[in-house]
């Protein structure tokens, strides 16, 4: 069984979420740039080729 000493599951994961929600709010953080036409397009290719995969292996 957990002592006191140990934390749980819960409090583990709030103390992680109040790290993320503080580095995402700070002035510092670079955001990650937005989706361009050819990501959605190599995104699109790729669901593609792994349809056409699995076609074939059901063949």
């Amino acid at each position: 069984m957990a002592t006191e000493r140990e934390k749980t599951f819960e409090e583990l994961l709030e103390e992680e979420l109040e790290s993320r929600i503080s580095e995402i709010e700070s002035p510092d953080y670079e955001h990650v740039p937005r989706l361009q036409k050819r990501d959605y397009l190599g995104m699109i290719a790729t669901a593609v080729a792994c349809v056409i995969i699995i076609a074939i292996g059901i063949i």
